[in-house]
């Protein structure tokens, strides 16, 4: 199956008159997601003529009126601005860097590895195989994220290498679904604030695969594997 990416759920939401142009959209988001800084982003915003027209003079106000250097900023200028956000748009986006992380091997690698079975945990099952086959096994081994910041390179590589193979596939299986509509994303949450998603797959696609046995440092781990007390807590921590 072979797929062109298109748009067409977040584009018909942002016909919506509340929802703001996508290429303004993506600013929030490149600061949200920590893309761009915050200084960076307030040069942006400052210099953005239209947006005072599309807001309207009450929102623009408070927006414009917030003190950007205060370390809440994020959460103040949520109050503000998120209904003329799409999240539908921001949460692709953001599934959509991890993924790439995963398979162009970026220096992201780990961190976006570990996400995967945050993301699983958090509602987004399609990462049954990925978040609990192999990111699972991070999120274990570097529940303390330091513990491999302080590994050496050679050694980060030759950790990678040996799962590699499996997780550039199954992270390609999963954007590929992303890219054909068969996962659409719709940022929205339920009650116990977990990831909605639309799924489209066949029963066939969404079966959980067995994963072969990953050995790493001799140690021997499958997708039945327990994760140590707490690494949900910890990892929200990193990527909140």
């Amino acid at each position: 199956m072979s797929c062109v990416y298109t748009n067409v759920v977040s584009n018909a939401k942002n016909d919506l008159m509340n929802k703001l142009p996508i290429e303004i959209q993506l600013q929030f988001f490149k600061v949200y997601n920590e893309e761009i800084s915050i200084g960076d982003f307030e040069q942006w915003l400052y210099g953005e003529t239209k947006l005072e027209e599309l807001l309207g003079d009450k929102y623009y106000i408070d927006l414009v009126s917030l003190n950007f250097k205060d370390r809440h900023i994020k959460h103040e200028m949520s109050k503000v601005i998120d209904s003329f956000l799409d999240f539908g748009l921001f949460e692709e986006r953001k599934l959509r860097k991890i993924l790439n992380d995963l398979i162009s091997r970026t220096q992201d690698f780990a961190k976006s590895l570990i996400s995967t079975y945050d993301l699983y945990c958090s509602g987004y099952n399609f990462f049954d195989n990925l978040g609990m086959g192999y990111g699972l096994t991070f999120a274990n081994d570097f529940f303390d994220y330091s513990d491999w910041t302080n590994l050496t390179d050679n050694q980060q590589n030759q950790r990678i290498e040996k799962i590699y193979g499996g997780v550039k596939k199954e992270a390609g299986l999963v954007l590929e679904w992303i890219n054909c509509g068969e996962i659409i994303l719709t940022g929205e949450v339920d009650e116990i604030d977990h990831y909605e998603y639309i799924d489209k797959r066949t029963e066939a696609e969404r079966k959980l695969r067995t994963i072969e046995t990953i050995e790493i440092e001799e140690a021997k781990l499958t997708t039945m594997a327990i994760p140590n007390k707490g690494v949900i807590a910890k990892l929200k921590g990193w990527f909140s």
